[in-house]
């Protein structure tokens, strides 16, 4: 987890076998990883979460760093 609070402030893109979501760290624990500034990257065009986004680190297929 250590590697994952290391990009607190970043931009990143999270993918789970249920869904890919752009966002900025907030936050990493063993449990989650927090993002702000969300947005679903599932259909033809990103669409603005509302919110924070808790994505649990065990279904997390991987982590690109865009920013």
């Amino acid at each position: 987890m250590r590697e994952l609070k290391l990009l607190t402030g970043k931009t990143v893109i999270v993918a789970t076998s249920e869904a890919t979501v752009r966002g900025v760290v907030e936050s990493a624990t063993r449990a989650f990883i927090t993002l702000t500034a969300a947005e679903s990257l599932d259909g033809p065009n990103p669409v603005a979460i509302t919110g924070f986004v808790l994505v649990p680190v065990p279904k997390v297929s991987y982590v690109q760093v865009t920013n």
